[in-house]
């Protein structure tokens, strides 16, 4: 059998240095940049427009509902503009008010159910398009921090101009319960709240994200979705972990599925304030959930 040349030798571990090169690229650099836009960017991101003031905040679902309904927008964060609606009780004047938070990746329209158990009860509602979604601005979403600062802003706006109701209840769902959860440790205008499937930590929002979209395992996956997630999107949002967890101080129904509720993250969260926190199972309707958190609020 011939023996390689020392020249080929050393070609060949040139050609597979470059190969190895290649694959690392390909793995911690081009993949993840394409797999954050596709996890955490709003699904019409592509067509965004580059005025977030064209994007419409149409009220239409919510009059055809019968609700009397008034649309309005509030900055965030000076790039950051949510489109929500306020939604009055038809005959009277409100005995509260219930901020209502959609999953970050549906809009507000799915909330109408629930606005009706609302209205229905007396409260008004508010309810908007979480940012990266709907007719809100933003093209990427988050784990529930910079969600957790969209809904401080919607409640002072709603101070300011007049449309603030006691008790105040607030609602959320995914990104939006955790957002609901970290306003709760210092906002004191929250009288009750209600967080359902929260995410909690970062890692449990890109695990439950990857089962619902294909994703490759590779080491420190995690890590270099976090790390190019906060490149690609501008953000500088930590990733939180379990350790990270603060209970909040108002009155709060977590609601989790059944095989989550002894999950670590929920059961530190729950053993945190076991005079506040309610565990509760992601079940049924949206007037028993209405009716819980209006007798908590009688507490």
């Amino acid at each position: 059998m011939a023996r390689l040349s020392r020249g080929t030798r050393e070609t060949i571990k040139t050609i597979l240095f470059i190969v190895a090169v290649l694959i690392l690229v390909l793995i911690y650099v081009v993949y993840p940049l394409n797999r954050t836009k596709a996890f955490m960017a709003r699904p019409d991101i592509d067509e965004l427009p580059a005025d977030s003031i064209l994007l419409a905040n149409d009220i239409t679902p919510f009059v055809e509902a019968g609700f009397k309904a008034d649309s309005f927008r509030v900055e965030s964060d000076g790039l950051t503009k949510l489109a929500a609606v306020m939604i009055a009780p038809l005959d009277s004047l409100p005995r509260g008010l219930a901020i209502l938070i959609p999953d970050e990746r549906q809009n507000r329209n799915q909330m109408i159910p629930l606005a009706r158990a609302f209205v229905d009860s007396g409260f008004a509602v508010a309810t908007y398009d979480q940012r990266a979604s709907g007719g809100s601005s933003g093209r990427y979403h988050s784990d529930g921090q910079y969600e957790a600062a969209d809904l401080q802003a919607v409640i002072a706006d709603l101070e300011i101009h007049g449309r603030m109701a006691h008790p105040l209840v607030v609602v959320g769902y995914s990104a939006g319960a955790d957002a609901a959860l970290l306003t709760a440790i210092e906002e004191k205008r929250i009288d009750a709240l209600a967080a359902v499937e929260p995410y909690l930590t970062s890692d449990r929002m890109f695990d439950k994200v990857k089962q619902t979209t294909s994703h490759i395992w590779y080491p420190f996956h995690r890590t270099m979705f976090w790390w190019w997630y906060n490149i690609r999107s501008s953000y500088a949002a930590e990733c939180r972990d379990i350790d990270q967890l603060r209970a909040p101080t108002r009155k709060t129904f977590l609601h989790v599925a059944p095989e989550r509720q002894d999950d670590p993250a929920v059961r530190k969260l729950v053993e945190s304030a076991p005079e506040l926190i309610s565990l509760r199972p992601v079940t049924g309707t949206e007037q028993e959930l209405v009716g819980s958190l209006l007798e908590l609020t009688r507490r």
